[in-house]
């Protein structure tokens, strides 16, 4: 009988082989693929009882070409790359890496937060071509007594409101999905109110249609003036010619992104890119030596558990136990 088959389709690591000597004393074979698109995934993944992913959008059409699929795990914590509701239908499995992550993006929100308030990038780069008045800096706001808005109140929020507890600052935070009023010393909001009174607020809700775009020039228009955003989850969840406009026209004092919609257009002549007020860095929030390495244990570690009949951690349908293949 034929080993079992897991497709990497676009690994970002440079070195798989402890996933390989795992899967293989399960009698499991690793083939690392080089994928650009849904249709090289095809290609290369007819035959694979698990694809693993990082950033190829999944749907139907895999699915259904792909007869002896059984997981798909997208190694990340977002679950927008992946039609959960289409794999549910073919039985297959779908799982996510949820935990490798969530202190490195709320210490780097944490981060983008208080070098958009002290402006220490613009004043690096000022003092670096020989300036040394710290007027240019003016306004600069204590952030003590302001208030921070986190818009969603997953993991990665709680860790924020954890980590802002000591700055002695107003939290409060907007989440459909969370039903308690005060959790913490954060407070509870609908998402007019966290709009209208949030001093700094903090981007934190998965994507979905309906957080695609809520930031936009209506909900921007509705922000407290000379407020600022702090984006680290998804660039989508942010209209970015709307943003420009409010960064321009001065509605918002400020902008801080470690991800944008349209990020394969960043470059000099880029609207963001030319404004002072707006701090970008590259989809960096989640990286660090520690969370490299436990994404890839809890990948190894998952895959193991499936492959051996053990509960998975991070199953995102379970009711496809209850389902029939298609």
């Amino acid at each position: 009988m034929p080993k079992q088959k897991v497709l990497y389709a676009d690994s970002s690591f440079a070195d798989l082989g402890d996933l390989d000597k795992a899967l293989a004393a399960v009698d499991v074979e690793l083939v690392v693929g080089d994928c650009q698109t849904q249709a090289d995934v095809i290609a290369q993944g007819a035959d694979a009882a698990v694809i693993v992913t990082e950033l190829i959008l999944l749907d139907e059409a895999l699915f259904k070409a792909c007869s002896a699929l059984k997981l798909v795990y997208t190694n990340n914590v977002g679950k927008d790359r992946i039609d959960i509701a289409a794999a549910t239908r073919y039985g297959i499995r779908v799982c996510n890496n949820p935990d490798y992550n969530f202190r490195e993006v709320a210490e780097h929100t944490i981060a983008l937060l208080l070098s958009l308030i002290r402006k220490i990038p613009f004043s690096d780069a000022y003092v670096r071509t020989g300036g040394y008045d710290y007027n240019r800096l003016v306004p600069i706001k204590r952030f003590e007594n302001s208030t921070v808005g986190l818009l969603g109140f997953g993991r990665i929020a709680r860790a924020v409101a954890c980590k802002l507890e000591g700055f002695e600052v107003k939290v409060l935070f907007y989440d459909p999905f969370v039903q308690e009023a005060h959790i913490g010393h954060a407070q509870k909001v609908n998402l007019e109110t966290l709009l209208e009174t949030s001093d700094y607020l903090c981007l934190h809700a998965p994507l979905t249609k309906e957080t695609r775009n809520i930031l936009n020039t209506d909900s921007l228009a509705m922000m407290k003036p000379g407020a600022a955003v702090v984006n680290a989850a998804r660039g989508e969840l942010v209209d970015t010619p709307a943003l420009v406009e409010a960064l321009t026209s001065g509605r918002l004092s400020g902008a801080a992104l470690d991800v944008v919609a349209d990020q394969a257009t960043l470059g000099p002549e880029h609207p963001l890119c030319r404004l002072d007020n707006v701090i970008l860095t590259p989809h960096s929030a989640w990286l660090s030596e520690d969370a490299f390495n436990q994404c890839k244990n809890d990948l190894t570690t998952e895959l193991v558990h499936f492959f051996t009949d053990q509960p998975l951690k991070a199953f995102l349908n379970r009711e496809v136990l209850d389902k029939p293949s298609t």
